[in-house]
């Protein structure tokens, strides 16, 4: 119940939505959509390695660290893996790293692993601060800049205001809500999400998203 948070009320948040047209597409589209409660760690380490890669691709890299360095687990007749906590990648090289296929990625998430196992970057600690304040120690971190800082605000923080903008949510954006509109810049379109969609705006932009990549009518755009 924890991890898929069925405790949300999410008719409640599918109300608060704005209910301009392609806001309500994606309601409709998307009904039941909920968002997961991450751990701190693993939620910040994939997102560091989702850098400029397409879903398949972050699959095989989460896969690769999970059976090089994770715990070997038994879930009923299945063996799985736990992905590796931040002191045991901590310990590894970059040479490690690259072996499953991060690239660059590889240093910066042995440079934010080595700041969390230390302790210097607090992560539990970290859950007190204000949305404004962790975003910024989020940002501080090798390899993460304010989209994956939102993200991990949103799914391991459960900081559901946090409005994630990549280039399938820029396009939206532009399309739906700056129809004809030139040079929109990124500072704008931050500004817009974080009045318009408000407290939820989080589970709205999942619901954007996922609409976005699964409906008929939108049309393909590059990976994030």
């Amino acid at each position: 119940m924890n991890y898929f948070a069925l405790d949300h009320p999410l008719a409640e948040i599918c109300r608060s939505f704005p209910t301009d047209p392609a806001m309500c597409a994606a309601r409709d589209f998307c009904e039941g959509l909920r968002i997961i409660r991450q751990p701190h760690w693993e939620c910040l380490a994939t997102f560091i390695t989702s850098s400029m890669k397409q879903v398949a691709h972050i699959r095989q890299i989460s896969r690769a660290l999970r059976t090089r360095y994770g715990k070997r687990q038994r879930v009923m007749d299945c063996e799985v893996h736990s992905f590796p906590a931040s002191h045991r990648i901590a310990k590894l090289t970059e040479a490690d790293l690259q072996a499953c296929a991060l690239g660059y990625r590889a240093k910066n998430l042995l440079a934010t692993a080595r700041l969390v196992a230390s302790g210097e970057a607090d992560l539990e600690q970290w859950s007190e601060l204000s949305d404004e304040l962790l975003r910024a120690r989020l940002c501080e971190l090798p390899g993460v800049g304010a989209k994956v800082a939102n993200c991990v605000m949103l799914f391991a923080y459960e900081r559901l205001r946090a409005f994630p903008i990549d280039v399938w949510i820029e396009r939206v954006l532009k399309q739906k809500y700056f129809p004809g509109k030139r040079n929109v810049t990124a500072t704008q379109l931050r500004a817009f999400c974080e009045t318009y969609f408000g407290e939820h705006g989080g589970y709205a932009q999942q619901y954007l998203f996922h609409h976005a990549r699964k409906g008929r009518a939108t049309p393909k755009v590059a990976a994030k």
